[in-house]
């Protein structure tokens, strides 16, 4: 016999680089019934949208769903993150407000505690047949479940089981839900999310974290380091693949940054100062996007390339005017993520 839920948004929606985010986003949109009849808050125009620009023909439900990942990857304070690694490997570490790390090892019990959603994580400690039926279980109450498989950040949702061959249905990153055979082998973490909390975390506390990780000790070393490397490295393919990695990353997540902001941050603000705050930090998040366009084009990168280093790079960077425009820009960077955590903390002042 095969169970299967209907209904689920595949991810990623839009510039939705995060697996974990997006399946987690995908979870949540359903278990929160959301549907095309939900309104959705335009930040561009601060009203409901009533389909008047460009995106009208887009899906309520994939706006929802970008709006969640936004939100989510924003307060976790991983949209504030330059590399990767700053991501980090647990997904085991409670999240506690008076224990800062500059590391998103907690991402997931935070996660969660701004969804409002409580949730039990296990692994293969827990033998395949006992966890095959916790997965028949939550299916049965239309509950998705949160899976992440294999080395790196491969992250996906289970949407159904086959009783018949002990398999669950996996909805993977680009991929409608597939039986999986190998489901148990490569498990690294399944995340069971239960019950909803009696009230979810605060805008104040979200603030805070948010404002923590923009002003965490790590970012000034980066920025030495980047400047450093554009005076002293040699090798332009080296460096431009290095400064390639931290500006994309940096791009799209001050973009979902800004749009948090403006969606999801100002509506909940009762005043008319605090509003106009975490709109110029939007603002300020939007010219962080367009600067870090400009150094895309120093490097020679661009959709063409497919986001890619250009044949030339080495040309590209051995042109000292360049690597001094590459500095500028980086520098001002950092800047203006000095600027959104003082504009944060004025708005954390109003609450």
């Amino acid at each position: 016999m095969s169970k299967n839920m209907e209904g689920l948004v595949s991810f990623p929606v839009n510039a939705q680089r995060n697996s974990f985010f997006g399946a987690l986003s995908s979870i949540l949109l359903y278990r929160n019934a959301y549907t095309e009849d939900t309104p959705f808050f335009c930040g561009r125009f601060q009203r409901d949208c009533i389909r008047c620009g460009s995106c009208d023909k887009e899906p309520f439900l994939h706006k929802h769903h970008l709006k969640i990942y936004q939100y989510l990857i924003t307060v976790t304070g991983c949209a504030y993150f330059w590399i990767d690694g700053e991501i980090g490997n647990s997904y085991d570490e409670p999240y506690m407000a008076d224990k800062f790390s500059q590391t998103a090892l907690d991402r997931l019990s935070l996660a969660l505690y701004a969804s409002g959603y409580r949730y039990e994580s296990m692994n293969k400690n827990t033998e395949e047949d006992l966890l095959f039926d916790r997965i028949k279980q939550s299916v049965k109450e239309r509950r998705p479940v949160l899976i992440k498989l294999g080395g790196g950040d491969v992250w996906a949702v289970i949407t159904g089981y086959c009783d018949d061959k002990n398999f669950p249905y996996l909805m993977k990153f680009r991929h409608s839900p597939q039986l999986n055979k190998e489901w148990y082998n490569k498990l690294r973490s399944i995340v069971f999310i239960t019950d909803k909390y009696d009230s979810a975390i605060s805008l104040s506390e979200s603030l805070d974290h948010m404002i923590r990780h923009l002003n965490a000790d790590s970012r000034n070393k980066l920025e030495q380091k980047i400047c450093q490397k554009l005076e002293t490295e040699s090798d332009g393919k080296k460096l431009g693949l290095w400064l390639n990695r931290i500006n994309g990353l940096a791009i799209e997540n001050r973009w979902h940054a800004s749009e948090c902001c403006r969606n999801t941050l100002v509506p909940m603000i009762d005043n008319d100062k605090g509003r106009e705050i975490l709109m110029k930090a939007s603002g300020l998040h939007l010219h962080f996007h367009d600067q870090a366009w400009r150094i895309w084009a120093l490097l020679g990168v661009s959709p063409q390339t497919g986001y890619g280093l250009p044949r030339n790079i080495n040309e590209l960077l051995d042109n000292s005017s360049t690597r001094a425009e590459l500095k500028s820009l980086f520098q001002e960077l950092f800047t203006i993520d000095r600027q959104v955590a003082g504009l944060l903390q004025e708005c954390l002042s109003l609450l």
